[in-house]
């Protein structure tokens, strides 16, 4: 009961916190709430020697000597601003809404309006590049009805805040939890748009295909949902050109090959897709997550 308790009141004491510094970062302008989160997350990359560690770790699993120590120094500094970025551009998504059109130009409409056509719901593949968390601003600008499946975090205070942010960009979270596969089903078979992030580790439930030339377990939900629903596989990106200022990019549907195989190569393709567009922006990805990790016995 008393670690109960405890517990309560130290997630309130957080929540708080987390609320009184964003209220305050919302009083100054984007430009300036900006700089100051990026010398927070410097002063962090400085400080938290085992995320450094991880994220300097996968850039050399990635890239190995094809670059310098420097350059995979910087990019891992600058990964770190650019999280530090999504968290508050997240806090300050109702500053976005206004003159949203102008702050995400949208490349690749057709490809949005085609799989929308099909009539069959739409999984938009995403990853934790860019402004990942506005990825939900083409359903909102096109009135399309979309959710995303999120992992909840423990603080529940925070939890239920963030999902609170997220419908103000008319997104709705799916929990991941025993319902989220029925709710995904649901959204899909109304032709509504699901995204799904695909970037993390997935454990023995994943699929093991290479990323950057190493294997490594990634979800195969996405592949499973399109041959069971026929829904299409749309790419999804949103890239950061400053702080208020973005690029929407939404890349060919996906098929399902023929043949037994189609599960494998939909998500080895996936990957494919993925990688590229971390290639084209590393520092915009979020390198301090655990990506490659030895593989389970079970997979």
């Amino acid at each position: 009961m008393n670690s109960g308790r405890s517990s309560a009141i130290g997630y309130l004491c957080q929540f708080y916190a987390v609320q009184a510094v964003f209220a305050l970062l919302r009083l100054v302008p984007l430009s300036l709430s900006g700089w100051i989160v990026k010398r927070v997350a410097d002063i962090y990359f400085v400080c938290s020697h085992k995320r450094r560690h991880i994220t300097l770790d996968n850039l050399t699993l990635a890239y190995g000597d094809t670059r310098s120590a420097d350059q995979k120094r910087t990019i891992a500094r600058k990964s770190f601003e650019h999280q530090a970025l999504s968290i508050l551009e997240l806090f300050v998504s109702s500053k976005m809404r206004k003159n949203a059109a102008h702050r995400f130009p949208i490349t690749g409409q057709s490809h949005f309006d085609e799989a929308v056509a099909r009539g069959k719901g739409v999984v938009f593949v995403a990853s934790h590049l860019g402004a990942w968390e506005y990825i939900g601003f083409p359903g909102c600008l096109q009135r399309y009805p979309h959710a995303v499946i999120v992992k909840k975090i423990k603080n529940p205070y925070l939890n239920n805040t963030i999902d609170a942010l997220r419908r103000e960009s008319d997104t709705v979270p799916i929990p991941k939890e025993a319902s989220a596969l029925r709710r995904t089903l649901a959204e899909l078979h109304q032709n509504h748009g699901v995204a799904i992030v695909i970037d993390q580790w997935a454990g023995s439930e994943g699929l093991w295909v290479e990323s950057f030339g190493r294997a490594t377990s990634t979800t195969s939900l996405p592949a499973r949902l399109a041959h069971k629903t026929g829904c299409a596989l749309l790419p999804i990106y949103c890239v950061r050109k400053a702080i208020g200022q973005y690029e929407i990019h939404l890349l060919p549907a996906v098929p399902l090959p023929d043949g037994p195989d189609w599960e494998l190569q939909t998500t080895k393709r996936l990957n494919d897709i993925l990688e590229a567009q971390i290639r084209q922006y590393p520092e915009q990805w979020s390198w301090n997550h655990r990506r490659w990790r030895p593989k389970p016995t079970t997979a």
